[in-house]
């Protein structure tokens, strides 16, 4: 069964809320802050290899060659568990939704009982080869675990190494060049994993196993290393430095997150991670889903995770899962065999993707998410505001129709037209759809009120605001916590700067979990206290207005009570125009 961590859900709202540390690097994401309605301009993302159409041919610089080719279409596939017993009836599933790859696994130990010796002919293995007559590809995860080397821990000496070796080879003669890639382990950087002897240098250890698997498949078939939950750029970097990036074909990443803002973020600062090891392989995410009981939402993020997925230059990415699941019974494209949203969504993105790689519009507005793939189709989400479309379709991300549309959170699919005009939003910044864009300065505060800007920080799992010196404080996307105490607080701060004089509404929710003695939030204007309140279950602010001349900040600060611990809690603050002002939603 795959393990997941899913970031700022629900569940954790209840119950899951305390005491998270999640991780990142310092990056610049520079958006210009222009007009609102100008010249349309094209960003440009960075190009790196898929290995999907062909196997990339082994040896550094046949690898080091293709760095440079262009990006083809980002390929949505879904994963299946025939390995786990799933009836080969379910294959039709996947072929109705047109998922062009499914990821599985068949487990060496349980394909391996006799050493040099393979089954292959099992039902999953029969079931996937159905898959490949069909026209799918796979994608087939292998953890090296064996007992009947190394004691049953991950190999790693040279005759455990060449043992999984010689089985990933055993898999790439059963299923050819339908077999598009092997990913070497699975969340990696959670626990029950990189189980070896006591002493051994993990990283090493693990790299080692991967050179071992090129040198026996030689190019055959894509190998991915890393396969983090999330994406876990902290924890990928101990391996570039133990030298994976030489070894793989590509980085697996299962980017689990409630909203799609920010992925472009994260997936900056891991090409930069790679940048800085000195080569950069493609991104697999080989996991991406979202478990609500909200189809809707589900739906709608799909789509807008897909979008910046394949924008971010992701080689692949897959649905988890085809179907729900006892354990995960909301994330499925199909409850049973009756499709839900999502279905209809990840089959609406079929077409969209096969249209090349989107490039993001600039307009002038971080809140304005409006991706233009091929020569006339968009996908448009944002702050609200007006949205004026000649010819073409509008559509949402389900495939039906909007008669009337607006640009709001959920996205727009707009096809057929290149003939787009928006008006101006009446929100100035928002944490969620701003964060990591200049709209907002994140900064650590000391008792003493010395104030210290945090960089986008690398860490275990999930890109943070922080800084490895005032953990567990830490500032996501929807979600953050201080540290300390309330003698010796470590105040989480975001600061907004007025680029001209604003005339704003404040509005904002918070809300965090039971354990804890609270948190102490306060917001200025001008180095003026607004409102100030303890935090102790879910929170709307009171109606706030703020004056503030060019330069001047409003701030949200964050801090411990009186105790340590429990202190995690989820946020949004959105400034809006003056008179514009609204009740914000508590993300989840």
């Amino acid at each position: 069964m795959v393990r997941r961590a899913l970031i700022d859900t629900p569940r954790q709202i209840a119950g899951r809320l305390a005491g998270e540390v999640r991780p990142a690097l310092r990056i610049a994401v520079l958006l210009g802050l222009l007009a609102a309605c100008g010249p349309v301009r094209l960003q440009r993302t960075a190009e790196v290899t898929s290995p999907i159409g062909t196997a990339q041919a082994a040896g550094a610089q046949a690898r080091t060659a293709a760095d440079t080719a262009p990006l083809p279409p980002m390929v949505l596939g879904v994963q299946t568990h025939f390995s786990q017993g799933w009836p080969a009836s379910t294959l039709a599933l996947a072929q109705q939704v047109s998922a062009p790859m499914l990821r599985d696994s068949l487990p060496w130990a349980e394909a391996e009982k006799a050493r040099g010796s393979y089954d292959l002919g099992t039902p999953a293995a029969q079931a996937l080869s159905a898959a490949c007559a069909s026209g799918q590809r796979l994608l087939l995860t292998a953890v090296p675990v064996n007992p009947l080397y190394d004691g049953g821990q991950w190999v790693s000496s040279a005759a455990g190494n060449a043992a999984f070796a010689a089985y990933l080879a055993a898999l790439a003669d059963r299923f050819g060049p339908c077999l598009a890639g092997i990913e070497v382990g699975n969340e990696i950087n959670g626990p029950g994993t990189l189980l070896y002897p006591a002493g051994t240098n993990r990283a090493a250890a693990y790299v080692a196993t991967l050179k071992a698997v090129r040198g026996r498949l030689g190019g055959r078939t894509a190998i991915l290393g890393g396969s983090t939950n999330t994406i876990g750029t902290g924890f990928l970097k101990t391996l570039f430095a133990a030298g994976m990036l030489g070894e793989v074909d590509g980085i697996a990443v299962h980017p689990y997150r409630s909203r799609a803002e920010g992925l472009d973020v994260e997936l900056g600062a891991l090409n930069a991670a790679m940048d800085a090891a000195g080569r950069r392989v493609p991104i697999w995410a080989s996991e991406l889903s979202l478990d609500t009981r909200d189809q809707t939402m589900a739906a709608d993020e799909l789509t807008k995770q897909a979008t910046m997925l394949a924008a971010g230059g992701a080689a692949q990415a897959s649905w988890y899962a085809l179907i729900d699941q006892r354990w995960y019974p909301n994330m499925g494209l199909f409850a049973g065999t009756t499709p839900k949203a999502q279905m209809r969504a990840f089959r609406l993105m079929q077409q969209v993707l096969a249209q090349g790689r989107p490039q993001r519009l600039d307009l002038g507005d971080p809140l304005l998410f409006a991706y233009r793939f091929g020569t006339d189709t968009t996908v448009v989400w944002g702050a609200p505001r007006t949205i004026t479309v000649e010819g073409g379709d509008v559509r949402d991300a389900t495939g039906a129709p909007v008669p009337i549309a607006s640009v709001s959170e959920r996205p727009l699919v707009i096809t057929g037209t290149t003939a787009i005009r928006f008006g101006s939003s009446t929100w100035i910044a928002d944490t969620l759809m701003g964060w990591g864009t200049p709209q907002w300065r994140y900064a650590v505060r000391l008792k003493a009120d010395a104030t210290y800007r945090l960089p986008l920080f690398d860490d275990q799992f999930t890109s943070y605001f922080g800084d490895r010196w005032y953990r567990p404080l830490r500032i996501n996307t929807t979600s953050a916590a201080p540290g300390g105490t309330g003698a010796a607080p470590l105040r989480a701060v975001w600061r907004h700067v007025a680029p001209v004089a604003e005339t704003l509404d404040v509005g904002g929710c918070f809300a965090k979990g039971a354990a804890g003695d609270g948190v102490n939030l306060t917001v200025t204007a001008g180095g003026k206290v607004l409102w100030r309140g303890v935090l102790t279950g879910q929170l709307q602010l009171p109606p706030l207005s703020a004056d503030l001349a060019a330069g001047e900040a409003l701030e949200l600060v964050a801090g411990p009570n009186q105790t340590a611990g429990g202190d995690s809690f989820n946020l949004r603050l959105v400034l809006f125009q003056r008179g514009a002002g609204e009740p914000v939603a508590c993300p989840l």
